[in-house]
């Protein structure tokens, strides 16, 4: 117990430390100190710490923070004898961009007059401030005074010979003007006040392009793919499903791993007319992988029963199948019943330190039933869930899977977008590849709970799953 007590705490000290930002300059000149005198194993946690602020600084979009990130982890892999030649490319990728003249900004002036001597200015009652404009070659970040939610977003695209545009409007207000450099991929991006009460984002290019949305927490991100030539003459057609496109480019020569989560002794949460989430979702996870397997996945189960698997168990069965993604399917339940009627969406997270109360408690609720088990994992791989690029293709994987169970849903049902989160979640620590956790609903929820083991509605999320699925590998083959 005392083991556990241990890395509980060490967890938690990690989190809170690595995640504050003001804190990260600090903890790179304790791992300065650490490392003139750190043993094997004090090294190999410093890198991992390094690795953990080298993935904020990528996050932020804060370049000075990387590239001091970088110079540590290259000299902290070189002590340890491991590979450093992507960190040193990258490195030496941003010496070389900061030697280069300045490339001149295009700069869109809002229609109304803005007062440019304050940065943060206070919004208007009631609407909502866009602060900061970060543009990357892959990636436009735009951060907002506060939350904002999918339903704030509306997209839609403009098509003409040889031109291509991708609007994406935000309920938002501009209170100074933004300067903002155009990605290679595009040919101009401009953003603008176009209402009183809207924020608009144009992006122009020549070539057809698919742009990935994402909300989260007060900023929306938008993730650039690649780009096709344009031959179509419509002008003014709306957003419309790419999915019949991306089956049929799509060769599924993949291996999914699917975990029902909880089993056995563990029943999970329990939910309306005292049904079980172990039930709900072991049922979703098998018609998932017929779903699956009839679009041609390799599928593997880590239960097809009513069983209990401690938490490390199911990532190794990922990890020997050499899986290229793994999902684990579950059923969210509310904390007490006061907000039984009032708590209720789908969810999708990918492993991260939770920054949210909500995504904290929902992650402390599924991962109750193995706490003995933390102690069994070594502690690089405990480190590693940090892993930049896993995270990265987790938070894609989410993002697709989200979306599709969403639209697939509407057709014929009402349903909560819970959106996409990050959360601590232990059954995905140890996983290779990009891993995620789907929340299905409120099993607590009596509305819900009817729908979630209705045959109709469960075929409507596999399929949304399964489109999900395809639309990740699609872009991220």
């Amino acid at each position: 117990m005392g083991k556990i007590v241990k890395l509980i705490i060490f967890w938690l000290l990690t989190c809170s430390f690595l995640w504050s930002a003001t804190n990260y300059h600090k903890q790179l000149e304790m791992y300065d100190t650490q490392m003139k005198s750190a043993s094997s194993d004090e090294m190999l946690k410093v890198f991992h710490g390094l690795k953990s602020i080298y993935i904020q600084a990528i996050i932020s979009s804060d370049d000075s923070l990387k590239k001091e990130t970088l110079e540590r982890l290259i000299k902290s892999a070189k002590i340890l004898k491991i590979d450093a030649s992507k960190y040193e490319a990258e490195l030496s990728s941003m010496n070389k961009s900061s030697t280069k003249e300045p490339v001149a900004e295009k700069v869109l002036p809002p229609k109304k007059e803005l007062d440019a001597s304050s940065t943060f200015q206070k919004a208007p009652q009631g609407k909502n401030a866009l602060r900061h404009v970060n543009v990357h070659e892959d990636e436009i970040i735009l951060e907002f005074e506060q939350k904002v939610s999918s339903s704030d977003i509306k997209i839609f695209i403009l098509k003409s010979v040889g031109n291509y545009k991708r609007v994406v409007d935000i309920r938002a207000v501009i209170l100074s003007s933004p300067q903002v450099n155009v990605p290679k991929k595009l040919q101009s991006l401009r953003v603008s006040q176009y209402s009183n009460d809207l924020l608009r984002v144009v992006m122009d290019s020549s070539k057809e392009f698919d742009a990935q949305i994402q909300a989260i927490d007060n900023k929306v991100i938008i993730a650039l793919d690649s780009l096709k030539a344009v031959s179509e003459k419509t002008v003014k057609q709306p957003e419309v499903a790419t999915m019949t496109t991306a089956k049929k480019r799509l060769k599924r020569d993949k291996t999914i791993v699917i975990d029902a989560g909880h089993g056995g002794e563990d029943a999970g949460a329990t939910g309306y007319k005292q049904r079980k989430e172990k039930h709900l979702v072991l049922e979703i996870a098998l018609e998932l992988g017929k779903a699956l397997k009839e679009r041609g996945y390799r599928v593997y189960y880590t239960r097809d029963k009513d069983f209990f698997i401690p938490l490390r168990d199911r990532t190794k069965i990922a990890n020997d199948k050499n899986a290229d993604l793994f999902l684990s399917i579950h059923a969210n339940a509310a904390p007490n019943e006061s907000k039984q009627l009032s708590m209720k969406g789908i969810e999708t997270f990918f492993l991260s330190p939770g920054k949210s109360e909500r995504s904290k408690s929902v992650a402390a609720l599924e991962n109750q039933a193995s706490m003995d088990e933390m102690d069994a994992y070594s502690k690089e791989t405990f480190l590693n869930v940090f892993n930049r690029e896993k995270i990265i293709l987790s938070n894609k994987a989410a993002i697709d899977i989200q979306s599709s169970m969403l639209k697939n849903i509407k057709k014929k049902y009402s349903v909560e977008d819970g959106g996409v989160r990050e959360a601590p979640f232990w059954v995905l620590v140890g996983a290779t590849m990009p891993s995620v956790l789907i929340e299905l609903g409120y099993i607590s929820n009596p509305e819900e709970c009817e729908k979630l083991f209705n045959s109709q509605y469960q075929r409507l999320l596999v399929e949304g799953i399964s489109d999900g699925i395809d639309k990740y590998f699609t872009n991220n083959l």
